[in-house]
């Protein structure tokens, strides 16, 4: 096997596993959480690498072996310093999702207190995020024009709710004036790792939301939501 093609093979898999690095959303790789799997093919690479060097240096000479080993040495350096810098590169690729993907909520680093969160700014000049409602999946804009969790009848019935059965007797304020609603609580609201029990809902008597508002029963209980230009960060 020539020098270039273990090279190439080198490089081709750290390439897979930086690509895999990158568009992972769920926080595992193959089973293996991301600090693992990044471990995992830094010890792999220099294994590989040392395997290589052997074979190539027992068929060619001291002088071309000195300079082989110097180009492993420099792709050591590299995968050292890409293992090393591991969690920040993470922490990249998170905010780069963030910012790619509408509706990602990204996980921040923290002092171990207070868990945090990062939701961009969609086109739209709104805050969406994906999370869940009575372990559904749902979508919510964060609006803290919204007295209360607030959502239209079609969006009641996909979360099990039965409008038929509601009394639409109070009334709700948001970002678009009072509307006629009935009350109910949700059982689970999940955004990110953030859950709340028990959380007071409305649904609205029209049909016009078309997205849950994230209203303040839900961001009242939270440490502190801070707006910051195009970012909002909510601590737990």
């Amino acid at each position: 096997m020539r020098r270039d093609t273990i090279l190439w093979v080198l490089l081709a898999i750290l390439g897979v596993a930086c690509l895999a690095l990158v568009l992972n959303q769920d926080g595992r790789i193959v089973g293996l959480g991301e600090d693992e799997f990044a471990s995992l093919v830094y010890l792999g690479t220099i294994g590989f690498g040392m395997a290589a060097a052997l074979f190539l240096f027992s068929r060619t000479g001291l002088g071309q072996a000195l300079r082989h080993l110097l180009v492993w040495i420099a792709v050591f350096a590299a995968v050292l310093a890409a293992y090393a810098f591991a969690p920040e590169m993470i922490a990249i690729k998170d905010r780069v999702m963030a910012v790619l993907v509408p509706g990602s909520v990204v996980a921040l680093p923290n002092d171990g207190e207070h868990a945090q969160y990062l939701v961009t700014r969609g086109a739209d000049g709104h805050f969406h995020l994906t999370g869940e409602v009575d372990g559904r999946p749902a979508s919510f804009m964060v609006d803290t024009g919204a007295s209360v969790i607030a959502m239209d009848t079609s969006t009641a019935r996909s979360l099990g709710f039965h409008p038929d059965d509601l009394s639409f007797t109070n009334f709700v304020q948001t970002a678009n004036g009072v509307a006629r609603s009935a009350p109910i609580i949700l059982d689970s609201v999940k955004v990110g790792d953030i859950e709340r029990r028990n959380v007071r809902a409305a649904v609205t008597e029209s049909d016009g939301l078309g997205t849950i508002l994230l209203g303040m029963s839900f961001l009242d209980t939270l440490t502190s939501y801070d707006f910051r230009g195009n970012r909002l960060i909510l601590t737990d």
